[in-house]
């Protein structure tokens, strides 16, 4: 393609990325500059699509609970929309998700089954449809993590990370 548009455009860049591609390629032989997405992090999208494992996903959103809903088994968080985008996928098993629900632990994360999952969102909150375990695991005030469905937004949006051992990462604040 280069050698194609060379003569017109001197100084043609030939760039080409995103998530899947770039985690499974491994040669980018005459390719001038990759834009890989959001590879560090992966994502459910990612994990939906086959491109990675959940193990492989590396960023999650803790979130608070602020209130519980006995009848539906259903936790509030504050997590909305302006936390994880309005992003969705659809699987066999949730219908329409915003995002997976995971527990921390003193070492990271871990997954709980997947009929626990971010089931709507408003502006600021999201509904989270749980198990019964999980819904009386969780109380008002206790935070919850959720992988989201495009971490490359999730990440954006938050403007900064917390390590797993608490330290503060603010989002590209070197690059000028």
């Amino acid at each position: 393609m280069k050698k194609t548009f060379s003569s017109e455009f001197k100084k043609i860049t030939l760039s080409i990325g995103d998530t899947p591609s770039c985690s499974i390629i491994n040669e980018f032989e005459n390719i001038d500059e990759i834009r890989p997405g959001n590879f560090v992090f992966y994502d459910l999208m990612q994990q939906f699509l086959g491109a990675c494992t959940f193990d492989q996903i590396a960023v999650s959103m803790a979130c608070p609970v602020v209130a519980k809903n006995k009848e539906r088994k259903e936790l509030i968080i504050y997590g909305g929309a302006v936390h994880f985008s309005k992003e969705y996928i659809i699987s066999k098993e949730q219908g329409i998700t915003y995002g997976q629900v995971i527990g921390f632990t003193k070492k990271g994360w871990g997954f709980f089954e997947t009929n626990n999952y971010l089931a709507a969102l408003s502006q600021e909150h999201g509904v989270v449809k749980v198990s019964d375990q999980i819904f009386a695991r969780f109380q008002t005030g206790d935070v919850l993590g959720i992988i989201p469905v495009h971490s490359c937004l999730t990440a954006n949006l938050m403007k900064g990370y917390v390590t797993l051992e608490g330290e503060f990462i603010d989002h590209m604040s070197k690059i000028q």
